[in-house]
């Protein structure tokens, strides 16, 4: 079995996406960078990977981007991985993780487009073995108990309203992304914990905005309020800073969702003492093969590898990783509906969630069923 051709179907979403507007800078440092730059809204469009083998066999997978027009990125990404994909054994996925490994490097690409390719093989290898990929790695578990992230929200009452709508529906715990400032975000997080009550699982995760001090201030009031960890306090690459964090607060610290050094940062990052808790995630970790690579050296060092959501298409790829690590408490869902987490105009089985647990799907690859005729009325284009 050889790869035969690689597609990205520019697919019409709901929506429309900004265009370069520094709106995204949390408010604590939007001061700090306040200009806009070309501000306005385009089409929002999914890229969705096809790699089609030979037996007519597909791998699927779908690509996060974030500035500018979808085409751009479908042709620079096909420019860079498709004559390294095309002619290949798609089975082949660890002699592939290395080579689009070091091709990334001098692609000039973010490490994490390597990711979207290597879903796609192991969608083909489940599909090729009839097997869900959670099988093929190794199945620990067919359920996963589901926490669900905030938004940041302007108003802070709306983090004690949405945290009350994920308990009503079961979930296992709440995240949220207040970045508000350290003495508006300790405030939120009282007000959550007084009405979520005391035994349910909180967590909190700044997006790296805090200073050293600021850190300190809330992660002492996070452990009088008992929230489980503390994620991203500090820019991910400060791995003094960070272990300075650990070494003097109680709360566990979560780091390194945001690194691109894959395996071999999370390595350091322990080997340094400067993470209690590893994040991982299939994009930017370096797809399945590079989030499994993560979990196993965090096991290695005795620690959690707890992973972060992207959204639909990589929700399967996520469940189907989760369900072969055993160093994984939780499954998130990022930003959802609570009632509706995991709807997808284009997927015919979205995910299940029961009594606040993620059902792994059990179908070969991915497990995942699209609607073609849906995909196929919003294609725009296809390259």
């Amino acid at each position: 079995m050889l790869i035969k051709e690689v597609k990205i179907h520019l697919i019409e979403m709901e929506g429309k996406r900004p265009i370069r507007t520094m709106f995204v800078i949390p408010g604590q440092l939007r001061s700090q960078f306040d200009r806009r730059a070309t501000p306005g809204h385009e089409p929002n469009q999914l890229c969705f990977i096809r790699v089609i083998t030979d037996t007519g066999i597909e791998g699927w997978s779908t690509a996060f981007y974030t500035w500018g027009p979808a085409r751009a990125f479908a042709e620079t990404w096909l420019d860079a991985f498709r004559h390294e994909l095309v002619g290949a054994d798609p089975l082949d996925r660890e002699y592939i993780f290395q080579k689009l490994w070091f091709a990334n490097r001098f692609n000039w690409l973010h490490p994490w487009n390597m990711s979207y390719a290597d879903v796609a093989l192991w969608d083909i290898a489940g599909k090729y073995a009839r097997l869900s990929v959670a099988k093929l790695l190794g199945a620990f578990r067919d359920r996963i108990p589901t926490y669900v992230s905030s938004g940041n929200y302007p108003d802070p009452e709306r983090f004690v309203e949405f945290g009350l709508e994920v308990q009503e529906e079961g979930y296992k715990g709440y995240k949220l992304h207040s970045r508000l400032g350290p003495e508006a975000d300790i405030q939120v997080a009282r007000n959550v914990r007084e009405a979520l009550g005391d035994g349910f699982t909180l967590m909190h995760d700044p997006v790296q905005i805090y200073t050293y001090p600021e850190a300190v201030q809330v992660g002492r009031a996070l452990e009088e309020l008992n929230y489980k960890w503390l994620e991203e306090p500090l820019q991910e690459w400060d791995i003094t800073a960070l272990k300075k964090l650990c070494d003097t607060l109680d709360i566990p610290i979560a780091a390194s969702e945001w690194v691109f050094g894959g395996s071999h940062h999370v390595a350091t990052l322990l080997a340094q003492g400067a993470a209690d808790i590893v994040r991982g995630d299939a994009i930017v970790s370096g797809g399945i093969t590079g989030l499994m690579k993560v979990a196993h050296v965090a096991e290695a060092f005795g620690v959690a590898c707890e992973v972060h959501e992207r959204g639909p298409m990589f929700c399967f790829a996520h469940a189907q990783a989760l369900a072969a690590m055993s160093n994984c408490e939780f499954f998130e869902l990022n930003g959802v509906n609570p009632k509706a987490p995991t709807e997808d105009p284009l997927v015919k089985n979205p995910i299940q969630i029961e009594d606040g647990y993620l059902i792994v799907p059990q179908g070969p690859g991915l497990g995942v069923e699209l609607d073609w005729e849906e995909i196929e009325r919003r294609t725009v284009e296809v390259l």
